[in-house]
């Protein structure tokens, strides 16, 4: 009676030391990597608003033109690809373009200067349409926080900093933070919605991503 009592502790402490060693050598695994892609829109980025248009509207004087602010948009245009590292860490890394989309007013000509150029009629213009100007690209990279990664709907933090690479200026560094975001969906698909400030948008970002 005592051997088999004896026995079954045995048993029992070598089945619950095999279950612990395997569940803390799964644990020191290597964690499974996983890669997103994103495409996003929003309001127009904080770099923006600090950059000049003097060359754009320089270029649209010669012709006898200008562009009228009242009425533009200002689109953005975000691709993202995310990595993931661990079960609450994402990396990513963001390449996004946005312009000015201006409506155009023509002037008439009056005369000719004395070095051969047109003189326009400021008080006589007409509309003409729209015109897009140069586009100013970014360079995102961003740390995230998921604070739920275990939940379909899941809320995140990110912070990290964008390079500024405009058509004719010089590259100018920028923070990009995203206090608080969110994301729902399946295994692959799902939408995004980011209150952010930075180089991705200005207060609202969102979109859909791929997870492969």
């Amino acid at each position: 009676m005592r051997l088999h009592l004896i026995l079954a502790v045995a048993v029992v402490l070598a089945t619950s030391t095999s279950v612990v060693a395997q569940e803390y050598g799964a644990s020191r695994l290597p964690y499974p990597k996983s890669f997103s892609i994103e495409a996003g829109t929003g309001l127009l980025p904080l770099h923006m608003s600090f950059i000049p248009t003097y060359a754009y509207e320089e270029k649209l004087a010669d012709k006898g033109q200008e562009a009228i602010s009242e009425g533009s948009s200002y689109p953005v245009l975000n691709i993202t690809g995310v990595l993931r590292t661990r079960p609450r860490t994402e990396f990513t890394l963001t390449a996004g373009a946005s312009w000015y989309h201006h409506r155009i007013m023509q002037y008439s000509v009056f005369g000719i200067d004395p070095e051969g150029k047109p003189r326009y009629n400021l008080q006589d213009g007409t509309y003409i349409g729209w015109k897009d100007s140069e586009p100013v690209f970014t360079l995102t990279f961003q740390w995230r926080h998921l604070w739920n990664p275990q939940n379909a709907f899941v809320v995140y933090s990110a912070l990290g900093a964008g390079l500024v690479i405009p058509t004719s200026m010089d590259m100018a560094p920028m923070p990009s933070l995203t206090p608080i975001a969110f994301r729902y969906g399946g295994r692959h698909f799902y939408g995004f919605a980011e209150l952010t400030l930075g180089t991705l948008a200005t207060i609202v970002h969102g979109g859909f991503g791929w997870h492969f």
